[in-house]
Protein backbone atom coordinates (compact mmCIF):
# COMPACT_ATOMS: atom_id res chain seq x y z
CA UNK A 1 0.00 0.00 0.00
CA UNK A 2 1.12 3.43 -0.65
CA UNK A 3 3.05 5.44 2.11
CA UNK A 4 0.93 8.47 1.59
CA UNK A 5 -2.62 6.86 2.30
CA UNK A 6 -1.42 4.70 5.20
CA UNK A 7 0.15 8.60 6.59
CA UNK A 8 -2.85 10.33 5.60
CA UNK A 9 -4.98 7.74 7.88
CA UNK A 10 -2.21 8.40 10.89
CA UNK A 11 -2.91 11.75 10.01
CA UNK A 12 -7.07 11.47 10.67
CA UNK A 13 -6.96 8.80 13.29
CA UNK A 14 -4.43 11.33 15.26
CA UNK A 15 -6.95 14.45 14.81
CA UNK A 16 -9.76 12.34 16.25
CA UNK A 17 -8.04 11.16 18.77
CA UNK A 18 -6.95 14.51 20.21
CA UNK A 19 -10.28 16.35 19.45
CA UNK A 20 -11.28 13.28 21.34
CA UNK A 21 -9.33 13.32 24.48
CA UNK A 22 -9.90 17.09 24.86
CA UNK A 23 -13.65 17.39 24.54
CA UNK A 24 -14.14 13.59 26.50
CA UNK A 25 -11.10 13.02 28.80
CA UNK A 26 -9.94 17.03 29.29
CA UNK A 27 -14.09 18.23 29.58
CA UNK A 28 -13.14 21.05 26.89
CA UNK A 29 -16.59 22.85 25.84
CA UNK A 30 -18.02 21.95 22.09
CA UNK A 31 -18.36 18.79 19.83
CA UNK A 32 -16.89 17.64 16.95
CA UNK A 33 -19.74 19.19 14.75
CA UNK A 34 -17.41 22.79 15.88
CA UNK A 35 -14.56 21.74 14.00
CA UNK A 36 -17.02 21.72 10.58
CA UNK A 37 -17.78 24.61 8.37
CA UNK A 38 -18.90 24.24 5.12
CA UNK A 39 -18.24 28.02 4.63
CA UNK A 40 -14.71 27.82 6.03
CA UNK A 41 -14.07 24.74 3.56
CA UNK A 42 -15.56 26.44 0.71
CA UNK A 43 -13.30 29.76 1.43
CA UNK A 44 -10.07 27.89 1.99
CA UNK A 45 -10.66 25.22 -1.30
CA UNK A 46 -12.04 27.78 -3.57
CA UNK A 47 -9.78 30.52 -2.91
CA UNK A 48 -6.69 28.34 -2.48
CA UNK A 49 -7.08 26.15 -5.65
CA UNK A 50 -8.23 28.98 -7.73
CA UNK A 51 -4.88 31.12 -6.94
CA UNK A 52 -3.23 27.96 -7.70
CA UNK A 53 -5.23 27.32 -10.92
CA UNK A 54 -4.43 30.71 -12.22
CA UNK A 55 -0.44 30.03 -11.39
CA UNK A 56 0.06 26.33 -12.85
CA UNK A 57 0.95 28.05 -16.13
CA UNK A 58 3.89 29.05 -14.53
CA UNK A 59 5.19 25.90 -12.05
CA UNK A 60 7.55 23.96 -13.32
CA UNK A 61 7.53 20.19 -12.99
CA UNK A 62 7.03 19.38 -9.56
CA UNK A 63 6.14 22.82 -8.17
CA UNK A 64 2.52 22.36 -8.12
CA UNK A 65 2.02 20.42 -4.50
CA UNK A 66 4.24 23.21 -2.52
CA UNK A 67 2.26 25.89 -4.76
CA UNK A 68 -0.98 23.99 -3.18
CA UNK A 69 0.34 24.08 0.18
CA UNK A 70 0.79 27.79 -0.04
CA UNK A 71 -2.18 28.89 -1.37
CA UNK A 72 -4.28 26.60 1.08
CA UNK A 73 -2.25 28.23 3.84
CA UNK A 74 -2.71 31.82 2.51
CA UNK A 75 -6.44 31.72 1.90
CA UNK A 76 -7.22 29.91 5.52
CA UNK A 77 -5.44 33.07 7.07
CA UNK A 78 -7.50 35.42 4.79
CA UNK A 79 -10.31 33.49 6.01
CA UNK A 80 -9.31 34.37 9.23
CA UNK A 81 -9.26 37.76 8.50
CA UNK A 82 -12.98 38.08 7.12
CA UNK A 83 -13.99 35.89 10.30
CA UNK A 84 -12.82 38.76 12.47
CA UNK A 85 -14.06 41.71 10.71
CA UNK A 86 -17.32 39.88 10.65
CA UNK A 87 -16.88 39.53 14.39
CA UNK A 88 -16.31 43.18 15.08
CA UNK A 89 -19.27 43.40 12.80
CA UNK A 90 -21.18 41.67 15.45
CA UNK A 91 -20.15 43.04 18.16
CA UNK A 92 -22.47 46.10 17.57
CA UNK A 93 -25.45 43.46 17.72
CA UNK A 94 -27.86 42.05 20.19
CA UNK A 95 -25.40 40.40 22.87
CA UNK A 96 -22.47 41.06 20.84
CA UNK A 97 -20.21 40.36 23.76
CA UNK A 98 -21.55 36.96 24.11
CA UNK A 99 -20.79 36.05 20.42
CA UNK A 100 -16.99 36.68 20.99
CA UNK A 101 -15.56 33.37 21.51
CA UNK A 102 -17.67 31.22 19.18
CA UNK A 103 -17.13 33.76 16.40
CA UNK A 104 -13.49 33.91 17.59
CA UNK A 105 -12.94 29.79 17.29
CA UNK A 106 -14.71 30.15 13.86
CA UNK A 107 -12.53 32.39 12.38
CA UNK A 108 -9.71 29.99 13.49
CA UNK A 109 -11.38 27.29 11.14
CA UNK A 110 -10.06 28.27 8.17
CA UNK A 111 -6.47 28.45 9.21
CA UNK A 112 -6.44 25.14 10.42
CA UNK A 113 -8.13 23.48 7.39
CA UNK A 114 -5.66 25.36 5.85
CA UNK A 115 -2.98 24.24 7.22
CA UNK A 116 -4.00 20.28 7.35
CA UNK A 117 -5.01 20.09 3.33
CA UNK A 118 -2.14 22.52 2.45
CA UNK A 119 0.26 19.88 3.71
CA UNK A 120 -1.62 16.49 2.76
CA UNK A 121 -1.66 18.09 -0.82
CA UNK A 122 1.53 18.68 -0.60
CA UNK A 123 2.36 15.08 0.61
CA UNK A 124 0.21 13.94 -2.51
CA UNK A 125 1.37 16.07 -5.01
CA UNK A 126 5.51 15.52 -4.36
CA UNK A 127 7.33 13.96 -6.80
CA UNK A 128 10.69 12.06 -5.67
CA UNK A 129 13.64 14.25 -6.59
CA UNK A 130 16.54 11.82 -7.30
CA UNK A 131 19.94 13.15 -5.98
CA UNK A 132 22.65 13.36 -8.13
CA UNK A 133 25.85 13.90 -7.07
Amino acid sequence: MDNRIIGLFIVQMMLIAAISFALFIEGSSGSFASFFSVPSMVLVYGFGGGLTYMRVHLLKDGELGAELKKNLILAGWIGFMIGLVLLGVAMDGEGGQDNIGRGFAASLLTVLYGYISGNIAESFLAKKQILRE
